[in-house]
């Protein structure tokens, strides 16, 4: 049996295109990991300040050390990451992948392999005015480029993934799992 190939799409993935990820990435995330950074950060000071009234010292240093290591994780961690990945093959080469898109997977190839996804194992989906992004977890996405559409069109399968994104994602809520943003 021959499945049916819904959509196709080949997306060069550059340091242009992984920026503007990045970007987004911020702007939809970043609020709420500096809240929540902020929000251990005070909690952790409060635990200092509680101890140096009781002067317990070695549950300062404790804590002191929990904050640092804290610090660190939150904000080294991601800049490496970033490193990282603009350091990557993927992005150095610029890399091509195609995403073709069958009924009930998606099938993603580039130059170093290839894998398929069931549509359930989205995460979230979010689409801007030139990119979709179907994250696969909160921090990783796959990115496809509206205009590079080889079989169907980027209206098509907003429409698609739209629909299919409220009925194949338990996660989902009412709103569904994909949001449409609009990027200046």
């Amino acid at each position: 049996m021959v499945l049916k190939i819904l959509f196709k799409n080949t997306t060069k993935y550059s340091k242009s295109i992984y920026t503007k990820f990045l970007q987004f990435h911020k702007k939809q995330y970043g609020l709420k990991y500096s809240l929540y950074t902020a929000l251990i950060s005070f909690l952790l000071l409060f635990c200092i300040i509680v101890q140096l009234k009781v002067h317990n010292i070695a549950l300062i240093v404790v804590f002191c050390t929990i904050i640092v290591c804290f610090f660190l994780w939150r904000y080294v961690r991601p800049i490496t990451e970033v490193n990282k990945e603009f350091q990557s093959p993927k992005i150095q080469s610029e890399e091509e992948f195609t995403f073709i898109f069958y009924e009930k997977c998606i099938k993603i190839s580039g130059k170093s392999k290839a894998y398929s996804l069931k549509y359930y194992q989205l995460y979230k989906i979010f689409e801007t005015d030139s990119f979709f992004y179907l994250y696969i977890d909160s921090n990783h996405s796959l990115l496809l480029d509206k205009n590079s559409f080889l079989i169907g069109s980027s209206n098509d399968f907003s429409n698609f993934i739209h629909t299919l994104s409220t009925v194949a994602n338990p996660r989902c809520n009412v709103n569904g799992c994909c949001v449409k943003i609009r990027m200046n």
